[in-house]
């Protein structure tokens, strides 16, 4: 009887433990545990009255033990740190317009490796450099414009 309970308790410790490290496999060896005590139940009282019960009590269990979890966890100082409780509402690169760059002169402000910032009519661009390599301060033309970056070409 010990090993049933033994088994099913360290089920419910793996579990457990899923909320909190991520990967699915904890929770997955918990739930075979939680069989194994089922398995182990069988071995000692025999029939299949016993294992069904000791299933259910476990999966019933485990399943209370999570929802309980998530709920306390997430308001617990340790959820705090673990979990998101606000939404990050970021903007994302505003898009070139293609009659605003493309064919204009500008300068390199940092190196491009082919990728680098440049300047344009006294704004920042985020740039790719068909060329491979261009140092700081390098004259450049825009040729065109690949989605939230500008292609350009030295001079």
């Amino acid at each position: 009887m010990t090993e049933v309970i033994a088994a099913m308790l360290f089920g419910f410790a793996l579990i457990g433990l899923e909320a909190i490290v991520p990967g699915g496999i904890l929770g997955v060896l918990g739930f075979v545990c939680i069989v194994f005590s089922a398995y182990l139940s069988h071995q000692a009282f025999g029939g299949w009255f016993a294992p069904c019960v000791t299933f259910l009590v476990g999966s019933l269990g485990a399943i209370f033990m999570v929802f309980v979890e998530l709920k306390w966890l997430s308001k617990s100082k340790l959820g705090k740190d673990l979990f998101l409780d606000k939404v990050d509402d970021g903007v994302s690169n505003s898009e070139v317009s293609p009659e605003e760059v493309v064919g204009k002169q500008g300068e390199t402000l940092t190196d491009h490796r082919p990728e680098g910032m440049v300047s344009i009519s006294g704004k920042s661009y985020d740039a790719v450099c068909e060329d491979g390599y261009l140092p700081k301060g390098c004259k450049i033309k825009v040729i065109g414009l690949d989605d939230f970056r500008i292609r350009i070409r030295r001079l």
